[in-house]
């Protein structure tokens, strides 16, 4: 009896064997790849061109020597341009308002782009270097006129003295009304963007006004609290012709290089001459150098003695 339950226990175990022999085998577990490495791309840096803003202090010492008294500081009288405008006239420039126009009228044959819209219609105007004479009612505006065309590259302009007051004081005729619109002409190429932007944001933003001080309205504020007064007539003017009190002498062509004898530039600076011409080109590049309250006598000393 034992004998048959050994055999039987073997016969089991050799069929365990024979069976677990058979069985397939286990899969065996896939290999794991190592991940890539991740590789970061270099940021793309753009080329950020610089642009350099204007050297106005440059640029105005650099202008007054184009304008020297000998050529009138860059004006022209009022018997000098009819002489011309009966010849071989220059391109004449009103940058009046138009209600001023329709007023006192104009100059015949002058073309009207107001002072504040200049720079938008640069394709109205001749060539860089052919005639071109601006003007105003008194000489002011004018002064502004001719800083920015020149800036700009017009070599040959000039602002008639005294402006429209001039010309008719001198009983030289003028047309009612508005003239018609100016032609457009050729796009102007700009070499020099910011400067272009620069004088465009001054005049196209130029108050009402035009930073001119009256004669009256001045003497008012020097019997209270009295500005910074700089003639910028010459030494032997300042010293002939008289001078209003308490002003001090730069000549107009060492302006730019005595900036050291004006106050902070916060200050109230009052600047004149003997028409407005110089008063406001030193007044300008003066506003664009930073001096926030700098005004010019309208119509200079010749309208401060008119006044009395």
């Amino acid at each position: 009896m034992q004998k048959k339950v050994s055999f039987v226990l073997v016969l089991f175990m050799l069929l365990g064997i024979v069976l677990s022999a058979c069985a397939p085998a286990a899969p065996a577990s896939p290999a794991v790849e190592p991940e890539a490495p991740v590789v970061e791309e270099a940021p793309v840096v753009e080329e950020v061109e610089i642009v350099e803003a204007p050297d106005f202090l440059k640029l105005f010492t650099d202008l007054v020597a184009t304008i020297p008294p000998e050529q009138g500081f860059g004006s022209v009288k009022a018997d000098v341009l009819n002489a011309e405008l009966a010849d071989k006239a220059p391109f004449l420039l009103d940058v009046r308002e138009a209600g001023e126009l329709e007023a006192e009228g104009y100059i015949d044959g002058a073309v009207h782009i107001p002072i504040r819209e200049l720079t938008k219609n640069l394709d109205k105007l001749p060539g860089l270097d052919e005639p071109v004479v601006v003007y105003c009612a008194s000489g002011h505006r004018g002064g502004y006129a001719l800083a920015a065309l020149r800036l700009l590259g017009y070599s040959n302009v000039r602002n008639l003295g005294g402006g429209l007051g001039a010309w008719k004081k001198a009983e030289f005729p003028v047309t009612m009304g508005v003239p018609a619109a100016p032609a457009a002409g050729d796009p102007v190429i700009i070499e020099n963007q910011a400067l272009f932007e620069a004088i465009d944001s001054y005049l196209s933003n130029l108050p009402d006004g035009f930073y001119a001080i009256k004669a009256d309205k001045l003497n008012a504020d020097l019997a209270e609290s009295a500005p910074a007064l700089i003639d910028v007539r010459s030494a032997d003017d300042y010293a002939k012709s008289g001078y209003i009190t308490g002003a001090i002498n730069i000549p107009f062509p060492e302006f730019f290089a005595t900036l050291d004898k004006l106050p902070a530039q916060d200050q109230p600076i009052v600047i004149y001459c003997a028409s407005g011409h110089r008063g406001a080109i030193a007044a300008m590049g003066l506003h664009l150098l930073g001096y926030s309250n700098v005004t010019n006598l309208g119509g200079g000393t010749g309208a401060w003695t008119a006044a009395k």
